[in-house]
């Protein structure tokens, strides 16, 4: 304490160092970081897998996430089949019952779960490092030899109806899934989980969704922790190599065809005191080459508590808790939308400022201060998402996946802090016309549908998407 004393003395009371400083202003930004994100060894199996190592030794954990490119949109006719292997790969393998194998997880302190999106389905496990060699046996026993018990088929059944029932009575839900159905219609991404492709599903097609698609050259694996790939590589080729490589069908893959028009999709739900709002409209791919400054715009119009969506419709004319926007992004299409939950009374005129914001983006340029804000937000957020384990090892994925340049996140950072006021009207004309957009409701229709009619052509739907004449 005696040696730290004298320099602190020289710090604080030293005139010349508080010169330097003017604590009345704000002190400016410093660059963004060159190459933030993490390097990684690839290494491609004999049998076809890819595979990613990340070392980061900060914690004394391991995560592993292998992508199957199969999702949702490759269930054919019956919406739901690749939900249920995803919900089924940890119920029961050829070594381990399904409870069996939860408690062999659980033993680990670790986690092992998958999820279907519309591309693709991915297989995560995360736990500590020296549990590494038992850990990657039940993830690749699961991935390689699920067999979807009968008695474990039918408890998801089940639960899926049970889920979907409740989702009728959830306005968020119905709006997102009227979404779906109107902005991808005829479609693969357009497919909606209705209680009726449920039921029609049977456990021997789930077992051949999987036999079908899960292929170690369909898929790849990145592993993030404090793991050498020196070390770690042999025991993933031991793990993995006895997974037999297979001819993946070749599926016709193509974008959407785009909404024309404005259009007002109303789902009638008698009773509702409020309306869920969607204005939408299709958007780029995943790989489109303006999506690291699309965050900026996006961020400026609709980003949380300080983008202009939430400032007009809560804070100026209080129509709502809260307004938002965000673009969504698949492998061969994406869509952008901006929300609000408002009372019925004020539901035409709460679209009617999404729609003004929308255009004032387009036709006025965003001021320094706004602009200055979302860029230091957006650097700020993604350098903070680095140190989640998970979003690194999807992000070097994603490279592969979707085709992405090799240094696509090395350079996001300094791309994101580079976005000038041009820059953003440029991407606002092109990403956010007002003339082609659907406009979804879910609300009461005998106190929203008039007011609605003003602004444009409104169809009706009942609770199961039917369109209502």
């Amino acid at each position: 304490m005696r040696r730290i004393l004298p320099f602190l003395s020289l710090v604080l009371f030293t005139p010349a160092l508080h010169a330097e400083v003017d604590r009345t202003k704000k002190p400016e930004p410093g660059p963004a970081p060159e190459a933030a994100f993490p390097d990684f060894t690839t290494k491609e199996l004999p049998n076809g897998l890819k595979v990613f190592v990340i070392e980061d030794d900060r914690k004394p954990t391991i995560t592993l996430r292998l992508v199957v490119k199969a999702g949702n949109s490759y269930d054919g006719d019956k919406a739901g089949k690749a939900d249920f292997v995803a919900s089924l790969l940890n119920r029961g393998t050829a070594k381990l019952d399904a409870s069996a194998f939860a408690k062999a997880v659980d033993s680990l302190g670790a986690t092992l779960e998958a999820s279907a999106g519309p591309d693709s389905t991915a297989v995560t496990t995360s736990g500590l490092v020296k549990f590494t060699d038992p850990l990657l046996e039940l993830f690749a026993d699961a991935v390689i030899h699920p067999v979807f018990p009968a008695e474990q088929f039918a408890k998801e059944q089940k639960r899926t109806l049970s889920s979907l029932m409740a989702q009728k009575k959830n306005p968020s839900a119905l709006a997102g899934k009227l979404m779906t159905k109107v902005l991808f219609a005829g479609h693969f991404y357009g497919q909606i989980t209705t209680p009726e492709s449920v039921q029609a599903i049977t456990r021997d097609e789930v077992a051949a969704y999987h036999a079908m698609w899960f292929a170690p050259n369909n898929a790849s694996l990145a592993i993030i922790g404090d793991v050498k790939a020196a070390d770690i590589l042999p025991k993933i080729e031991k793990a993995f190599g006895v997974w037999e490589k297979k001819d993946v069908p070749m599926m016709k893959r193509a974008g959407a065809v785009q909404v024309k028009g404005l259009t007002i999709h109303l789902l009638d739900r008698p009773g509702s005191v409020q309306s869920n709002v969607i204005v939408c409209r299709q958007g780029p791919p995943r790989n489109n080459p303006d999506l690291a400054e699309m965050n900026v715009m996006n961020s400026i119009l609709g980003g949380g508590f300080s983008g202009r969506l939430f400032q007009n419709l809560r804070e100026k004319h209080g129509y709502t808790y809260g307004s938002s926007s965000a673009f969504g992004y698949n492998q061969y299409a994406g869509h952008f939308q901006a929300t609000a939950e408002t009372r019925n009374e004020v539901t035409a005129p709460a679209v009617k400022e999404i729609l003004a914001e929308m255009n004032r983006m387009r036709d006025e340029a965003v001021g320094a201060d706004e602009l200055e804000l979302q860029r230091q937000y957006n650097v700020g957020n993604y350098l903070l998402s680095l140190e989640n384990a998970g979003r690194v090892a999807t992000r070097v994925q994603d490279i592969e996946f979707y085709g992405l340049p090799a240094d696509f996140y090395k350079t996001y950072a300094k791309r994101m802090s580079a976005v000038d006021a041009a820059k953003v009207t440029e991407l606002a004309k092109k990403y956010l016309s007002t003339e082609d957009v659907a406009i979804i409701v879910v609300g009461e229709a005998t106190q929203v549908a008039p007011e609605l009619e003003k602004i444009g052509t409104v169809i009706r739907y009942d609770a199961d998407f039917n369109e209502v004449k």
